[in-house]
């Protein structure tokens, strides 16, 4: 059981925190359901003899006080995630879980000033506050996220089945591309080349040279590498941080992301990301 548990988590799951606009309304939609849940369900004991403020003031506070918390710290992991294709749905719970914990404990800080009650600042109240941040989320880690991943899942299988990944049998002009790369120049073999990939300020070129593949390191930015490329419409960036050869697909699998491609003589598999599904598609309906 175990065993299949760690392999359920490891699945490929959106990282959604790009978009701070969207993050913003995620997080006051999440705010208004908590309030309303809070308010109708009164899910927890209350002792209205304790209140400094009006109880109504006390569940806008549980319900709106997390929210630029939780936005400081979904902005702040959005930078410490550079790749996040290999965003999980575990690495999904666990920083969720862990963003709980703090405004759990931040709900400890603040009692206070909600409640009269000497034993404020027992370890009682303290785990009571974590308890009940999880408690009103629960519905969101152990429910929603696993039903969204099957979802998107199914959706993304289900359009690969009408697609026909074969690539357009018409002859490149020129397959040798001379690239800068920072006082140096690269000679790039188109028919040799996989994917390449971002690094830190720099690319990761794959190569397939007739006997294994090759990395290189190009001191350009993956976008300065699409540029020098552009003519060539099969060279496709398929995720923020990857540009592909369409020509050397070999297979492709839907997954909560998006797809996986897998490239000829290449044994790991490279991203195509749900904002590039539709072009990815459209490239594929006209080959």
């Amino acid at each position: 059981m175990l065993p299949k548990i760690i392999k359920y988590l490891q699945q490929p799951y959106p990282f959604l925190y790009r978009n701070q606009k969207r993050l913003l309304v995620f997080l006051s939609i999440l705010g208004i359901l908590s309030f309303l849940f809070s308010y109708t369900f009164d899910p927890f004991e209350v002792n209205f003899d304790e209140h400094r403020i009006d109880y109504l003031w006390i569940l806008c506070i549980h319900a709106f006080f997390p929210l630029p918390i939780a936005y400081i710290f979904f902005v702040l992991l959005n930078y410490k995630i550079k790749d996040d294709s290999r965003w999980t749905l575990g690495k999904e719970l666990f920083y969720l879980s862990l963003i709980l914990i703090i405004i759990g404990i931040a709900n400890f800080l603040i009692r206070d000033l909600i409640y009269y009650n000497s034993n404020n600042w027992s370890l009682r109240y303290f785990f009571e506050e974590i308890r009940n941040s999880f408690l009103v989320s629960a519905l969101l880690l152990f429910i929603v996220l696993p039903l969204n991943l099957e979802r998107l899942i199914y959706k993304h299988s289900k359009t690969l089945q009408k697609l026909q990944l074969k690539t357009s049998n018409t002859t490149i002009a020129s397959q040798q591309i001379t690239i800068p790369s920072g006082n140096e120049k690269h000679e790039l073999d188109l028919l040799q080349f996989l994917f390449a990939k971002v690094e830190s300020n720099y690319t990761e070129v794959y190569i397939f040279d007739g006997n294994t593949v090759k990395k290189g390191l190009f001191r350009i930015t993956l976008k300065e590498l699409e540029n020098h490329l552009q003519e060539f419409p099969h060279i496709y960036k398929t995720h923020r941080s990857y540009l592909v050869n369409l020509h050397k697909i070999t297979a492709c699998e839907g997954n909560a992301q998006g797809y996986q491609l897998s490239l000829q003589n290449y044994t790991k598999t490279v991203p195509v990301s749900r904002s590039k599904l539709k072009e990815f598609n459209e490239y594929f309906s006209k080959v």
